[in-house]
C-alpha cells in the first residue's frame, strides 16, 4: 500500500493497532478474507497478528497508547482481560463460523473507536517495566536503530533455544500463529512507511535461493516436513533466518 492509498484519515500521524483492526474489520465485511490480514481464515490468527504489530512498536521504542487504553477499557466492559482464547466462546456461540467469531471483537474495536476516537485519550501511560514484562530484556544493540522483521525473528530464535515457548510471543504455540506474527510486524512497518530492509529480501532469498516458499505458505509445507511439530517447524522458519542473516 503505497502512501497515495493510505485512508486520508491516517495522513500526518502514526497509524495504530485499532487502525489496523478496523482495516481489517472492513476486509471481513466487505470481502469475507480474514486471511488478507491474518494469513488465515480461522479466528485465533487475529490475536497473533496484533501480537507481531506490537512487537515491531515496541522493539523499535514505541507505545502504542491508544490499543493500551482499549485493552484496559475492553477489561472493566467484558470482566475479563483480552486473553489468547478469546475466541473461544463466541465461535461457540457463532456455532463455528469464524467469520462471525471475529467480527465480535472487532465490532468492540469499532464501537470503542467511535466512542472514543483512534488516538491516545491521556489514560496510559508508556512504561519500560510493561515491555520487559511482556518481552523480557531486548538487546542492547537495537537502541537507537530501526528494529527489522529479522532482527525480531533472531531474537524470537534465539529466546526460543533459551526455553521459551513459541506463545510467550505469539500468543500460541503454532507455526500458523508464527505466520500471523510476521504479516502483523509486515503491516505496521507498510502502513507507518516505516521501510523495513530486510522484508522482501529475505522472501526474495526463502523463495529463489532455499526454494523455500511455496504456495500454500511456508507455515504449511513446515508443518508437514516437521510431521506436525509446531515448534519444529517455527524453528525451521528462524533457522532459516539466520542462514539469511549470515549469508549477507
Amino acid at each position: 500500500m503505497s502512501q497515495e492509498q493510505l485512508p486520508e484519515e491516517w495522513r500526518g500521524r502514526r497509524v495504530g493497532l485499532l487502525d489496523a483492526l478496523l482495516r481489517c474489520r472492513w476486509w471481513v465485511q466487505e470481502r469475507h478474507a480474514l486471511w488478507f490480514v491474518t494469513g488465515s481464515e480461522n479466528v485465533d490468527s487475529l490475536l497473533p497478528m496484533t501480537r507481531g504489530w506490537s512487537a515491531h512498536t515496541h522493539f523499535n521504542g514505541g507505545d502504542d497508547l491508544a490499543w493500551q487504553e482499549f485493552l484496559e477499557w475492553y477489561q472493566d466492559s467484558q470482566g475479563q482481560p483480552l486473553l489468547p482464547d478469546w475466541y473461544v466462546k463466541p465461535l461457540r456461540d457463532c456455532e463455528g463460523d469464524h467469520e462471525r467469531a471475529v467480527l465480535v471483537l472487532l465490532e468492540l474495536v469499532a464501537g470503542y473507536v467511535e466512542r472514543f476516537g483512534p488516538t491516545p485519550r491521556g489514560r496510559a501511560r508508556a512504561t519500560d517495566e510493561r515491555i520487559a514484562a511482556t518481552y523480557g530484556p531486548l538487546p542492547g544493540e537495537w537502541g537507537g536503530r530501526q528494529v527489522e522483521l529479522v532482527d525480531a525473528l533472531l531474537w524470537l530464535r534465539q529466546r526460543m533455544h533459551e526455553g521459551r515457548e513459541l506463545s510467550f510471543f505469539t500468543g500460541q504455540d503454532t507455526v500458523d500463529s508464527l505466520y500471523s506474527f510476521t504479516l502483523g510486524w509486515i503491516q505496521n512497518s507498510v502502513f507507518n512507511q516505516s521501510k523495513d530492509l530486510t522484508v522482501a529480501p529475505f522472501q526474495d532469498w526463502l523463495r529463489d535461493v532455499k526454494k523455500e516458499a511455496p504456495g500454500e505458505g511456508w507455515h504449511v509445507k513446515y508443518l508437514q516436513d516437521c510431521q506436525g511439530d509446531h515448534r519444529k517447524a517455527a524453528l525451521k522458519f528462524l533457522d532459516f533466518a539466520a542462514e539469511f542473516r549470515a549469508s549477507r
